[in-house]
């Protein structure tokens, strides 16, 4: 990759693994800007940049600035950025590319649709990267900064993009909640989430060999009334809620 000048904007999940792909593939990170001085520091150091903790400080001369931070917040730091005479970019599924029109004229959109944690490894060679760019030139240098770094690049624009955030939060942040209620139900038999590993691992594998709906087993497509009432006077009002709710929607989807 040719060696390129990048800030950082955020110090979080997001930012601490692409930041690290980024510095193995030969990247120089020149700043690491955070709203906590701390989060910033600790970052910086771990990639040999500079901390900083106002984006009106960012280097204006930097290649590739890339926002790391919540949707919320994006324009707003974009607002405050100087005028950046490389590319501003961001991380977000959800937020549109032209947000960062404040902040620079070359602007895109860098989206790992992946979940990150900063205390778990993951191989980012491995995560899908969905690319958006102001111009055909941008585009093309930031579809190479994401090749640098992963192995799995596609381009989406800010109208698509927003279905594949959905779709993830779907497919991951929805599942998590309810491995959290599966981990309260096992607990008041005295086991841990670890005997579902099996069940979740061959389930996930049906999915993507089959695909959903021909993997889909259980009470609900079965139209097993009485098990699923006997479920769902197991468990919590709000948990009981859910249960019904989307065995309802099992039932009404494959019409049983």
């Amino acid at each position: 990759m040719e060696t390129n000048r990048i800030t950082i904007v955020g110090a979080g999940n997001v930012a601490t693994h692409l930041g690290c792909a980024l510095a193995d593939a030969g990247a120089e990170i020149v700043q690491v800007c955070a709203r906590s001085t701390a989060s910033a520091h600790a970052l910086a150091d771990r990639l040999g940049a500079q901390a900083i903790d106002n984006p009106a400080d960012v280097d204006p001369t930097v290649d590739f600035c890339i926002i790391c931070a919540t949707d919320t917040a994006i324009p707003e730091i974009a607002g405050r950025l100087p005028h950046i005479g490389g590319i501003a970019v961001h991380t977000s599924g959800s937020v549109p590319m032209d947000a960062l029109l404040p902040a620079a004229a070359m602007v895109g959109v860098l989206y790992p649709l992946q979940t990150f944690s900063k205390g778990r490894a993951l191989d980012v060679r491995c995560v899908p990267f969905f690319t958006e760019g102001s111009d055909a030139d941008t585009l093309a240098a930031i579809d190479a900064l994401a090749s640098a770094v992963s192995d799995s690049v596609h381009h989406a624009d800010s109208s698509t993009r927003p279905l594949l955030h959905v779709a993830g939060v779907l497919g991951c942040n929805f599942p998590n909640y309810l491995l959290g209620c599966a981990a309260e139900v096992l607990a008041r038999g005295g086991y841990s989430l670890e005997v579902l590993r099996p069940l979740l691992q061959e389930t996930v594998a049906k999915a993507f060999e089959f695909g959903p709906d021909n993997a889909q087993t259980g009470p609900a497509i079965r139209g097993d009334r009485s098990t699923i009432d006997r479920h769902s006077a197991m468990l919590p009002h709000v948990q009981a809620s859910i249960y019904e709710t989307i065995s309802q929607a099992i039932m009404d989807k494959y019409r049983i």
